[in-house]
């Protein structure tokens, strides 16, 4: 082989291997069985001369190790109620379960009667308006499980564990190679999480029926992503809040869809699940301290009502040291700047500022 074939068969050999290693971003929004949900406009209804719903979410998995902890996310949950009192725009809270062990399970009595006023402060903050939600990034502790097994004995029989075969999950809520019994750890723990959130914040009714994975992490495939909703079917719960396209930590990552693309009818199990998504923004998605053109996302479609919804993570104001303090209340004065943006944005009736609770119950009205 002379010098120029072996110049050339080396450059087909390259874009060969490119070809065969690139893939394409996985869109579980395609996949067969999440189908799209459009919501109409509706004449008669206090959001109906309104551009679109505005949905305010954040994960709340704060450090929970110390009295001093504790003190600094009442003290965040506190400014942001405070927000919200000011601006009449309110928090889905999804909350992390596991946050909230140590108001049952702590040794240090201090801990323990700390993180029940935690506790007590997220009821106030439903009592004026907000919504509690489910979240975890993994399976409970076992000692948890155990403590709430002890409280109360409920029913676990997961039927989707039967045709598992092996596989690895993308990145963090299962945290090892998948198997029948990783499974049912995670229909376990969804269901005492469930049932813990709606005993310990809600005292019982109404029901919590949504979920976010931590990590955005329902599965790097179809098969994964199936097996996910179908434990959450599993479980009881009919909402999840998440979906993922492409790969993280890639360029083209990102969490959820553009408005009127962000919302899907899911058939995993013996029952539906909707699909209420975040909206794709910079960084992922529209969170309330990055730059984002709310009207312009507000006015995307004209055709249906669209739904717009940003994450947040309260616990980023959770400060200890002196830099970090100070990088929390330039953060403070840019949330604040957020909420009277969207204030200003309902004052001109193109946003709606909704809780997801609320949401529901007008996608249960259309459904």
């Amino acid at each position: 082989m002379n010098h120029r074939r072996f110049v050339i068969f080396a450059a087909l050999l390259v874009l060969l291997i490119a070809a065969c290693a690139k893939r394409n971003d996985e869109n579980p929004f395609a996949y067969p069985f999440i189908k799209p949900l459009h919501l109409k406009r509706q004449s008669g209804k206090p959001y109906s001369e309104y551009k679109a719903f505005y949905l305010l979410t954040e994960d709340f998995e704060p450090r929970v190790e110390s009295v001093d902890d504790i003190d600094r996310i009442r003290e965040v949950l506190q400014f942001a109620r405070s927000l919200s009192a000011k601006y009449e725009i309110h928090w889905t809270h999804f909350i992390d379960v596991s946050t909230l062990a140590p108001a049952f399970t702590a040794d240090d009595v201090a801990l323990k009667q700390k993180s029940n006023e935690m506790i007590s402060d997220l009821k106030a903050m439903i009592g004026s308006g907000d919504d509690c939600q489910l979240h975890l990034h993994g399976p409970l502790s076992r000692a948890f499980l155990d403590y709430l097994k002890s409280q109360a004995q409920l029913r676990v029989k997961p039927s989707g564990a039967k045709e598992i075969t092996g596989y690895r999950q993308r990145k963090s809520f299962f945290f090892h190679s998948f198997y029948a019994q990783g499974y049912r750890e995670m229909v376990t723990s969804l269901i005492y999480g469930k049932h813990l959130l709606e005993n310990s914040v809600y005292d019982g009714k109404p029901e919590v029926t949504a979920f976010r994975p931590g990590g955005w992490d329902h599965g790097s495939s179809e098969q994964d992503t199936f097996l996910y909703f179908n434990a959450l079917s599993e479980s009881g719960l009919t909402v999840n809040s998440g979906l993922v396209i492409g790969e993280f930590g890639t360029q083209h990552w990102t969490v959820g869809n553009y408005p009127g693309r962000n919302l899907a009818i899911v058939t995993a199990g013996e029952k539906t699940i909707t699909e209420i998504s975040p909206t794709t923004g910079p960084g992922g998605y529209v969170n309330p301290v990055l730059p984002n053109d709310l009207n312009k996302l507000a006015n995307a479609v004209s055709d249906e009502m669209p739904v717009i919804m940003s994450v947040y993570h309260l616990n980023g104001l959770q400060a200890d040291s002196e830099e970090a303090r100070t990088k929390a209340q330039a953060e403070r004065g840019v949330l604040e700047s957020h909420f009277q943006t969207v204030a200003d944005l309902a004052s001109k009736k193109i946003l709606y500022p909704l809780t997801l609770r609320q949401l529901m119950a007008i996608i249960a009205e259309q459904q």
